[in-house]
């Protein structure tokens, strides 16, 4: 496998929309597998999530399923809390027909498991995060809330990772290019 620094559309974690900017990804010479290396992937999904919480169009099907998910409920949890069925969640999650509603209680399930986090963890997984902040942004964006763009895209620079607990890798001079 070779490895070298460049982009790579993660779309490992169920979205098509995320890019991870300047990561370390394997290939390979024979069977050409893509592999990236995701040193701090609870984070990283914290940081999609958070993305997510801030954007001010309707999330996407895909992106309320990686929410969902991200908050540790099934379908069948998730549909008894939002008082709905399973079926559907799978609409909503496949064929986008979630309304604002739906959207604002999703944002709020996953501020609620975020402020958990940071509440109730000696050691929280986000850290230069607080909740009374990640609570009024989210509020202001729960008034913002639009139809969606068909061209929303999230990337990801390993510096935003870096910033809410998670490292920065040092490049290896053999495969970022540098010289020392």
């Amino acid at each position: 496998m070779e490895g070298r620094k460049g982009d790579h559309k993660y779309t490992e974690c169920g979205l098509n929309s995320v890019t991870l900017k300047d990561v370390l990804v394997f290939h390979c010479t024979l069977c050409n597998a893509v592999v990236p290396d995701i040193p701090a992937a609870g984070i990283l999904h914290r940081v999609i999530a958070m993305r997510l919480l801030h954007k001010e169009t309707l999330l996407t099907g895909s992106e309320l399923r990686f929410l969902r998910k991200l908050c540790g409920y099934s379908v069948t949890e998730f549909s008894e809390i939002v008082g709905s069925n399973k079926s559907v969640i799978y609409r909503w999650e496949t064929q986008d027909t979630h309304g604002k509603d739906t959207d604002r209680i999703v944002r709020l399930l996953v501020v609620g498991k975020l402020i958990r986090e940071l509440a109730g963890a000696p050691d929280p997984v986000l850290r230069n995060v607080n909740a009374a902040r990640l609570t009024a942004e989210v509020e202001h964006t729960l008034k913002l809330i639009q139809p969606r763009r068909m061209d929303e895209k999230y990337e990801i620079p390993p510096e935003e990772v870096a910033r809410f607990g998670g490292s920065v890798p040092e490049p290896e001079p053999e495969l970022a290019g540098a010289v020392q």
